[in-house]
């Protein structure tokens, strides 16, 4: 975790997660993280194996970043 705070799911467990928190999933579980604070919820995610999320993402809307987004990205 990036920056915000949220709970993230798998399967039928929750737990509270925020800033510098991570998380480990196994591969074919079913996951979903939900923003629970006022602001953004900013998360690094690594697949491995990649399973087409690469494409998934590269597919997406691209999206202009702005100055919170900036200072999140770089450690500020």
């Amino acid at each position: 975790m990036l920056h915000g705070e949220g709970i993230a799911r798998c399967n039928d467990e929750e737990v509270t997660i925020k800033k510098g928190d991570s998380l480990l999933l196994h591969p074919g579980n079913d996951h979903a993280i939900r923003n629970t604070g006022t602001g953004k919820l900013y998360t690094l995610t690594v697949m491995t194996p990649n399973e087409g999320f690469s494409e998934l993402i590269r597919s997406g809307e691209s999206v202009t970043l702005d100055a919170e987004d900036l200072s999140v990205l770089s450690g500020e």
